[in-house]
Parts: C-alpha cells; sequence; structure tokens
C-alpha cells in the first residue's frame, strides 16, 4: 500500500473562516490546502455523530490508491464515507490516534 501524506486535522471548539460544513456528520472545516502547513480545522456540532476521538484527537491525512484495501485488516473509527464527489474517506484508529485515508476518484 502507498500512503502519500495528505494534510493533519486539528480538533477546536474555537471559531474560524469554516470553509465549508459537512451536514451528515455536523463537522465544520477549513481547507487544508488554502494552509501553508496543510492544517485542517475541525469544529463539531454538539450534536455530531462523529466519534469522540475524531471530536477530541488530531489525525494526519494519507491519500491512498484504494481505500477499500487500505482498511483490510485495521480497526475502522469511521467507516467509508463521501464528502464530496469523486472522494472517499474513512478513519482508522492507529495506536490509538485517528489516520484519516482518502481516494480521489478520477
Amino acid at each position: 500500500m502507498n500512503y502519500k501524506f495528505s494534510h493533519i486535522g486539528i480538533p477546536t471548539t474555537e471559531e474560524k473562516n469554516w470553509d465549508g460544513f459537512y451536514e451528515p456528520g455536523k463537522i465544520h472545516y477549513t481547507d487544508f490546502t488554502k494552509d501553508e502547513f496543510g492544517i485542517e480545522w475541525i469544529k463539531c456540532d454538539a450534536d455530531s455523530p462523529m466519534p469522540a476521538m475524531f471530536q477530541n484527537v488530531a489525525h494526519v491525512a494519507y491519500l491512498v490508491d484504494n481505500i477499500e484495501e487500505a482498511l483490510e485488516g485495521k480497526e475502522i473509527l469511521v467507516d467509508i464515507y463521501s464528502p464530496a464527489e469523486g472522494v472517499l474517506v474513512a478513519f482508522i484508529v492507529h495506536n490509538g490516534a485517528p489516520v484519516e485515508f482518502t481516494e480521489i476518484k478520477e
């Protein structure tokens, strides 16, 4: 499996200039491609269905060629979902911390 670093996601309770909102997860987020250090800030609404680990622990994200293959044998924190057209995302637990996998369909 080839893992290509994408970004770091940091949970916050502060208000930011949000670039988007993922309604099903009730997640506000900034666009990490606009940040010089590749940081994505995330803030979940009080009624977010996302796991506590996602809401409270920073994650590292990797681009993968095949998300289903990347998840094989891993402890899944958040199963595959599509936050945008052609994008698949999932989170695993690795050594007690969340790790994001993203597959971009062309």
